[in-house]
């Protein structure tokens, strides 16, 4: 009896041994009982490096923002709209731009500047849509950006002593307006009350930015 017993044990025992060998392996078990997949690792490319090695800095274009990137390295001229976007290259912030990652899944390296929800403007009872650019007159460029339109100068004219010498009688001309023609200093006086009636404070600055 006790010889059937030591035999049914050592007969046991190879068995379990297996058992327990071939369960060791690596098997990714689903809640239901199946087998998972092993899910896919994305590395992201690291676009900032230290240390900081910049460029000179850049001549931005009028109405373009000079910023920091997003390293918090070197000066760069922000993206725009429809531009491609990515942790270093930065948008427009002072448009209301950000980057939208959502066509890059599932790395979110790279997006595309885009606006934020954002209202419009209204100037000379017309409609224009937050971040469009439009041109009053010949000798200006504007911009809305959420309900503020920021104008820039197209061309800066040059400073000549016929105009800054004085008028005939001895009289001094004003010297902010040295250099301008009398079309110049006529749209430059009048400038200031184009905004429309009905809207009382229409804040107008000039939109060359630097962060």
């Amino acid at each position: 009896m006790q010889g059937l017993l030591l035999a049914t044990l050592l007969l046991a025992a190879p068995s379990q041994f297996c058992c327990r060998v071939q369960g060791t392996g690596p098997l990714d078990v689903t809640p239901e009982g199946r087998p998972g997949e092993v899910s896919e690792v994305h590395h992201r490319k690291q676009f900032c490096h230290w240390p900081c090695k910049c460029p000179p800095k850049p001549s931005c274009p009028p109405g373009v923002s000079l910023v920091r990137d997003g390293c918090g390295c070197c000066k760069i001229c922000a993206k725009q709209p429809g531009d491609i976007c990515n942790e270093a290259d930065l948008c427009d912030p002072h448009k209301g731009l950000y980057c939208d990652y959502s066509a890059d899944r599932p790395r979110y390296e790279t997006g595309v500047c885009a606006y934020l929800v954002a209202v419009g403007c209204e100037f000379n009872r017309i409609r224009y849509h937050n971040g469009q650019v439009f041109q009053p007159n010949p000798l200006f460029s504007c911009l809305c950006v959420s309900g503020t339109i920021g104008c820039t100068p197209l061309f800066i004219p040059k400073l000549t002593d016929r105009h800054c010498s004085g008028a005939k009688g001895g009289k001094k001309s004003d010297k902010k307006y040295c250099g301008l023609g009398p079309l110049q200093q006529q749209l430059s006086t009048t400038y200031k009350t184009m905004p429309d009636p009905q809207r009382k404070n229409v804040p107008t600055y000039f939109p060359t930015f630097e962060s």
